[in-house]
């Protein structure tokens, strides 16, 4: 497999675990626990600072050059590409719901737990899109060449949680990893 394709299978599992342990702290949150919101802060903060900035952009790259190629599959990479902004906002939806609720403003629980669910789930039909049909599609169409070019153009930043860690930055959610991996 291309170097580039392991990397986004590995920001794939990644995502699905993050987006796990959202959907664990929004079930709690659902049952009227008041869940750990510096936690949910912080799976935000990642999602915004590393898929917006660095995985997204890497698959448009692959998601570009095959429009380039005319692939008859043209409307799954449209689709794609077009859903990238939208994920954009409805984090940003959910991380405002958050937001809102440290700074004690008065908002539905309902309405903040179905922006989280709509999160969840818009990013779950989405990376399943990529895994199913684009990844697979792509792998077969494009050339050592445009893999090359690919690599070269993609942003070369580091993942600050599984990669090389910002403990700082991301304290709640690598004590919650460190729960996770040692039970």
């Amino acid at each position: 497999m291309r170097q580039i394709m392991t990397r986004l299978a590995e920001d794939h599992a990644r995502l699905t675990q993050v987006l796990n342990m959202l959907d664990g702290l929004l079930d709690r949150f659902h049952e009227g626990v008041e869940p750990d919101y510096e936690l949910m802060n912080e799976l935000l903060e990642y999602m915004d600072s590393y898929a917006d900035i660095v995985h997204h952009p890497t698959e448009d790259l692959i998601f570009q050059r095959m429009l380039e190629k005319a692939s008859e599959r043209r409307e799954v990479f449209e689709v794609l590409m077009r859903q990238h902004a939208g994920l954009s906002q409805v984090t940003k939806r959910f991380r405002e719901s958050i937001e809102g609720i440290l700074n004690e403003e008065v908002l539905l629980r309902e309405d903040v737990e179905a922006n989280g669910r709509e999160l969840v789930a818009t990013n779950r039909a989405h990376l399943l899109l990529e895994d199913t049909e684009a990844f697979p599609i792509a792998m077969q169409t494009l050339t050592d060449a445009d893999w090359k070019e690919i690599a070269d153009a993609a942003p070369a930043s580091e993942d600050p949680v599984f990669g090389t860690p910002d403990p700082q930055r991301f304290k709640a959610l690598y004590k919650e990893l460190h729960a996770q991996s040692n039970p």
